[in-house]
């Protein structure tokens, strides 16, 4: 029988799915969002793993809505760019972690803070009021808890639980009359797109290795890179006319690909995360929401491409 909770996340990767890339595309990409879906769908039902739903846990959800809280006022109070207060709070959360490591403290504590800064990134023109963006965190955590033991090991868990957070609370600021407009995604040029692809290819390689090889840990793997890359980018000179905040986030929803742990990925782990960065890559090319601008948006993502990548070596391997 098909848990709750799994119809459940696999529900709201088909919505961001649909809303990203389907609705709206032009007729001849409809094949290709198509076939693209499928591997999904084979890699979700063959890699998602659900297990029974685990309890609530009440300091995820207050350490989550602290989270949100943490990047709302970097970003809408001290005018941090978002990738850098998320980045911020989230090394924070991991590094406290590793912290108590020894005393066995402060276990579990990374990922309801990372996850809960996802939802922090939620722009003011989706929820105005900082209130409403604290209450997705809060829900982030609380469905964070219960599927602690749903999609192990895969890259994008955290953002795609944000986005379902984010998406819950935005039905509650419909009813009350209180959603913003929407924001616009950037359009990135010639040399930003080849900026990307480049910075795709190697987040995951440098968030992977610093998060299994070195033990960081996920949450520092991905926080500390991004927190370094949103530095530099944010000294390039203006004369060269790029957008520092929109590359930055393309390394940071690329190093959610990295996360994936490497029973997942065995036994040629490489090629798998080159794929999937390019992949996302691609698909961050292709995003064109009616919504922008939500919180979890780049972990979604990142979990299509590796669900698209893993479901092809499925589809490859049964061939054999």
């Amino acid at each position: 029988m098909t848990r709750p909770h799994a119809l459940l996340m696999a529900g709201v990767l088909l919505v961001f799915y649909l809303d990203g890339f389907v609705l709206g595309a032009p007729v001849a990409l409809l094949l290709v969002w198509a076939l693209l879906g499928v591997l999904v769908l084979v890699g979700f039902l063959r890699h998602a793993g659900h297990g029974p739903a685990g309890r609530v846990q009440w300091p995820a959800v207050a350490l989550a809505a602290l989270a949100a809280l943490g990047v709302l006022a970097l970003t809408r109070g001290a005018s941090a760019s978002v990738v850098l207060a998320t980045a911020l709070v989230g090394a924070a959360g991991g590094a406290l972690e590793a912290a108590g490591r020894s005393r066995h403290r402060w276990q579990g504590v990374a990922a309801p803070v990372y996850c809960g800064a996802f939802a922090g990134m939620t722009s003011q023109l989706v929820l105005g009021h900082p209130a409403w963006v604290v209450l997705a965190g809060g829900l982030a955590g609380l469905v964070l808890s219960v599927l602690s033991d749903s999609w192990s090991g895969i890259g994008g868990k955290l953002g795609t639980t944000a986005f379902l957070g984010v998406v819950g609370v935005m039905g509650l600021a419909v009813a009350a009359g209180a959603m913003g407009s929407g924001a616009s995604l950037h359009p990135f040029t010639a040399v930003e797109r080849s900026l990307v692809l480049i910075l795709s290819l190697l987040s995951p390689l440098v968030t992977h290795a610093l998060s299994y090889r070195l033990g960081l840990g996920v949450v520092l793997g991905s926080a500390l890179p991004s927190l370094l890359v949103a530095l530099l980018l944010a000294l390039l000179p203006p004369s060269l006319e790029l957008a520092p905040g929109p590359l930055a986030a393309m390394w940071l929803g690329a190093s959610f690909v990295g996360m994936t742990a490497p029973e997942r990925l065995a036994p040629r782990p490489l090629p798998l995360l080159l794929a999937m960065g390019l992949l996302f890559a691609l698909l961050s090319f292709s995003f064109a929401p009616r919504l922008a601008g939500i919180g979890g948006d780049l972990g979604a993502t990142a979990a299509v491409s590796v669900f698209a990548v893993l479901g092809a070596r499925v589809l490859v391997r049964d061939r054999r």
